[in-house]
């Protein structure tokens, strides 16, 4: 998986839930283009079917065009639902938690790499300042200290 460079579209997805607010959706974006990274945003904030951030065929089409890195907005419920809309593994990094596990199991089952099981980007914010960088490493090849803590 090519890292990530400066200057890189980010393209945002909601393949989940509806989103709330842009409140918490606009400081993940702004931590994302401290990064350097250009922001697109795939769907309207208020999109919505029932809970769900739009129909099935509207959020799987979120993921048309190209992109370095799919970034998921929210989670919840949903993203299973679009394995049975012909969803397919990306050609780049796809990073997200909750239901978008879905998503992230089928593309390493598939055999492309670069499914991070990390903040979304209405959670990126909200995550430790320590988190955050490690998260930006990663994504951008850098060198990753290992760990530390204690198991339980």
């Amino acid at each position: 998986m090519r890292a990530l460079r400066q200057g890189d579209r980010v393209r945002l997805v909601a393949p989940s839930s509806a989103l709330a607010g842009a409140e918490k959706l606009q400081a993940g974006i702004s931590c994302l283009q401290a990064w350097g990274l250009e922001v697109e945003q795939s769907f309207a904030l208020d999109r919505r079917w029932g809970y769900l951030a739009g129909e099935d065929k509207a959020r799987l089409a979120d993921f048309a065009g190209q992109a370095s890195l799919w970034a998921c907005a929210r989670g919840g419920w949903g993203s299973a639902r679009l394995l049975e809309q012909d969803w397919q593994p990306l050609g780049g990094w796809l990073l997200g938690f909750s239901d978008v596990t879905s998503l992230l199991w089928a593309q390493v089952a598939a055999g492309r790499p670069g499914a991070i099981h990390g903040p979304l980007v209405t959670t990126l914010a909200a995550e430790p300042a320590w988190s955050q960088e490690r998260l930006r490493q990663l994504l951008f090849g850098e060198a990753l200290a290992p760990l530390e803590g204690q198991g339980w």
